[in-house]
């Protein structure tokens, strides 16, 4: 079997990196397994696992589930709260004019996406940082740090900048493989020790996900579909 690539575990938590194209959790029945149905029903030690936060199906990178009941408590505060770091990375093959840009505005919700509005205009309020990587002819590489965790935020954001991220079609992006946004980093406490820790999930956006995705979820051992 071949498991979503394990970025750390102990007897408190999980911490995974979640394949593009793979939702959380099933969104309704019948809709598939979510990385968290595959991981309870695959590994029976995984069984107990909670759900702490979520990805978006069209995002990859770091995910964690917790393992007991402290965990479950000591992680949902720090989420909750706002205390956990998190930076993504995503490519958008637009102009990035400024190395360095904060965006703060109010998201309002507009059909199946949201739209950014001025702080004063009510809805949630939401807050990135973005940071120019690097740039090359397969676009420009930009660091993402959302203060807030608000849905869709970065992607509303980067849309709202003028670079839209590469593939994220709902939101002005160029049609692509694959959504080009990537959770590479999560900075918390352990939730027993209370020790820092940053969880980092390297990113390839060139690859293929549908491989990926079928490796994940397919044991070659147990199907003959090719």
């Amino acid at each position: 079997m071949s498991v979503p690539c394990v970025i750390f575990e102990d007897e408190y938590l999980l911490a995974v990196n979640k394949p593009a194209g793979l939702n959380t959790h099933a969104p309704r029945p019948y809709a598939g397994e979510g990385i968290y149905d595959w991981l309870r029903h695959h590994e029976p030690h995984w069984a107990q696992l909670a759900i702490i936060h979520r990805l978006d199906k069209e995002t990859s990178g770091v995910i964690v589930f917790s393992k007991t009941e402290l965990a479950n408590r000591a992680l949902t505060e720090q989420f909750t709260g706002g205390s956990v770091r998190k930076k993504y990375l995503l490519l958008t093959d637009r102009p990035v004019r400024r190395k360095e840009l904060a965006v703060k505005s109010a998201l309002v919700r507009a059909g199946e996406k949201y739209v950014a509005r001025p702080t004063h205009a009510g809805g949630e309020q939401a807050e990135t940082c973005f940071h120019v990587v690097r740039s090359s002819s397969d676009g420009t590489l930009v660091e993402a740090e959302p203060l807030t965790g608000k849905t869709h935020q970065i992607r509303v954001h980067a849309a709202a900048s003028g670079f839209p991220i590469l593939g994220d079609t709902l939101y002005g992006g160029a049609p692509a493989a694959r959504v080009h946004l990537h959770a590479q980093e999560l900075t918390l406490r352990h939730p027993a020790t209370g020790g820092e820790m940053t969880l980092t999930a390297p990113v390839d956006f060139s690859a293929d996900t549908r491989l990926t995705l079928r490796s994940a979820l397919i044991d070659s051992r147990e199907t003959n579909a090719h």
